[in-house]
């Protein structure tokens, strides 16, 4: 969300992969080596969860988290049922089910042209400071075009607030007396700036020890939005199960936020070891599965990839497919042998390019088989990242849910 993220991206040479996988090829070298990114320049943070979330181990039994010793209430990995359920808004407003995330002049522009399409947007506004406890601009906040377009085709803004740091996340959410002053200055924010709510991007938070305090951090959020009338979302690391070595109880969470966005991509990374799929199938079904657990799967929308990447390269999922030699692959035998996990990748697109080696990306099929998959489980709506240069068909499609 982004995660996409505010981080510095290392890019990896591919040893091999030279051509489009289909069935009987394996696009898993070994033995890749680092080399300067090329390409096009590296945007801040592409795509929201860049970076190894380490959450593809074998599931471990529970245990006790600890919370640390200046705030947080511990928290077990089989106490989720017992969770409060906090209450929802008081906007009287629908929940928003279109909506999709801003961080660029491209992604401003197809906001404005395709407003209606939309029912709330999620622009990247705000960034949580290094201090870990200012609030500091990021993008165009408050742009003019932005906001005049939302209020004409009645569009909820909810920025988004992401940490690039997530040291001071850490320090944020550890401390009580930060915490709150934290979701006093987010109620001002929301307040002073008209806006419907907030979507927060904390992301990164890969220990049992960051539980507690995230925990804490986004129930007294939804405490003092909702006595407010603020809406609270969220993006949201997908899991396909919770060993606890996490700072995401989905439990929790689906009680506290009236959305939660999950960020269906970078299952296969810019940066990372190798090449593969942007979101396995199977990877979405298992994190739904997962949500739909919480007793609130309504609250939980899809978020899909909206670019492509390759080595030290990306680009948008629109020109991907406009540069591929001859017919894309839209199947692949990589999850097999993956050691991420071995998910059914299902619908997958990929391609040799004349400049670009190997492309990954989704097409408005894969896109749409994701979302199918979503709301076999319950889920709400769609979002992706990030606008712009959207795949011709795209608006369609996602009318139809």
């Amino acid at each position: 969300m982004r995660k996409l993220c505010s981080c510095v991206l290392v890019c990896l040479a591919l040893g091999a992969c030279s051509t489009a996988p289909t069935s009987g090829s394996n696009p898993n070298p070994n033995g890749n080596v680092s080399i300067p990114p090329s390409g096009p320049p590296l945007p801040s943070h592409i795509p929201p969860t860049a970076g190894p979330p380490p959450m593809y181990a074998t599931p471990t039994d529970g245990g006790t988290i600890v919370a640390p010793s200046d705030g947080g209430t511990a928290v077990s990995p089989d106490q989720g049922g017992s969770t409060p359920d906090l209450s929802p808004p008081v906007t009287g407003l629908p929940a928003h089910t279109r909506c999709g995330w801003i961080d660029d002049p491209v992604a401003e522009q197809s906001f404005v042209a395709n407003a209606a399409q939309f029912n709330a947007i999620h622009p990247k506004w705000w960034t949580l400071d290094s201090d870990g406890v200012t609030i500091d601009p990021a993008g165009n906040p408050d742009l003019p075009s932005i906001v005049q377009a939302a209020q004409a085709n009645h569009v909820r803004i909810l920025p988004l607030i992401d940490a690039g740091d997530v040291n001071a996340l850490r320090t944020l959410i550890n401390s009580p007396t930060l915490r709150a002053q934290h979701v006093a200055a987010m109620v001002k924010l929301v307040h002073d700036h008209g806006y419907a709510g907030m979507d927060i991007d904390y992301e990164h938070l890969w220990t049992a020890a960051d539980r507690p305090g995230y925990s804490a951090l986004m129930q007294q959020l939804s405490t003092a939005f909702h006595a407010a009338g603020y809406e609270l979302s969220m993006a949201l690391e997908p899991m396909g199960y919770d060993n606890g070595n996490n700072g995401y109880d989905y439990q929790v969470l689906a009680a506290a936020c009236d959305t939660l966005h999950m960020m269906e991509y970078d299952f296969h990374w810019l940066g990372g070891d190798h090449l593969g799929p942007l979101a396995p199938l199977g990877w979405v079904d298992a994190s739904f599965a997962l949500a739909e657990t919480t007793g609130h799967r309504d609250r939980f929308m899809i978020g899909l990839a909206n670019y492509a990447i390759g080595t030290n390269y990306w680009t948008s999922a629109h020109d991907a497919a406009n540069q591929c030699v001859g017919t894309p692959a839209s199947m692949t035998d990589h999850m097999l042998t993956c050691p991420y996990d071995h998910y059914d990748a299902g619908r997958t697109m990929s391609c040799l390019t004349a400049q670009n080696g190997t492309l990954w990306f989704e097409d408005v099929g894969s896109m749409e088989e994701k979302i199918q998959t979503a709301l076999k489980h319950g889920a709400r709506g769609v979002t992706y990242w990030t606008l712009g240069d959207e795949l011709p068909g795209y608006f369609s499609m996602v009318k139809k849910y």
